[in-house]
């Protein structure tokens, strides 16, 4: 299996978008005018306010974390997305003495 370099994308976008949430994730985290991405694949449940996005690159990975801030548009209504590395999820969960979920890709 090929190898991605994921990230976790969290934004404040109600139930109601569930289905387009995915589809909108996908186009813009492809786009490298809008986000600085490129090849990736989207991870989404429905109803969740996050999703996982798996990228052929660590390049294409970094570039998006790079860039300052992430919106993405649902049904006229703008959304920021928090966007951050699994593993940086995972390292304050650990701080913090909690117990944590690891992602890995192989």
């Amino acid at each position: 299996m090929d190898e991605y370099y994921p990230i976790i994308a969290e934004g404040d976008w109600g139930p109601e978008h569930a289905k387009s949430v995915k589809n909108k994730l996908q186009i813009y985290f492809q786009s490298k005018k809008k986000s600085q991405g490129g090849d990736c694949v989207v991870q989404y449940n429905d109803g969740s306010n996050s999703a996982t996005i798996l990228f052929k690159s660590s390049d294409i990975q970094d570039s998006v974390l790079s860039k300052a801030e992430h919106i993405i548009t649902i049904d006229n209504q703008k959304i920021k997305l928090k966007v951050y590395k699994p593993s940086d999820a995972e390292e304050q969960a650990d701080s913090a003495g909690q117990q944590v979920s690891r992602f890995v890709t192989k």
